[in-house]
């Protein structure tokens, strides 16, 4: 078998390859995740989860303050603290696995999908 045969079956290897990998990823990315969920903690323990398909607004009251924990449309949010760096409010809203991180509360909320995490934002 000649060099251009090799090259040119190696080409159609990794062509195929790089198909199933895009088709894949695509695939994972339409898939309606119906058990996503956040866990939110607070010193490092687990406080609640709850689920992203129903939108809901709560407090979370610290010895330094309070967050106002917003779920809408699937995706979870700080929508109010007051804490003095506001960085757990700019972080907006996540539906992936970036936490979201208040560092003056000691809180952090983190999305789960079962027993993976969601690994882009949808």
């Amino acid at each position: 078998m000649g060099t251009n045969a090799k090259i040119a079956i190696s080409s159609g290897i990794l062509a195929l390859a790089a198909a199933g990998g895009i088709a894949a990823w695509i695939t994972m990315g339409n898939i309606e995740h119906t058990d996503a969920a956040a866990e939110i903690y607070q010193n490092g323990k687990l406080l609640k989860t709850i689920p992203l398909l129903e939108d809901t607004e709560f407090t979370v009251n610290c010895e330094n303050g309070y967050n106002v924990i917003t779920v809408c449309n699937g995706k979870i949010s700080v929508s109010k603290a007051d804490c003095f760096d506001k960085v757990c409010v700019n972080m907006g809203e996540i539906s992936g696995n970036t936490p979201i991180v208040c560092l003056p509360h000691r809180l952090e909320i983190r999305v789960i999908n079962g027993k993976n995490e969601i690994d882009a934002n949808i």
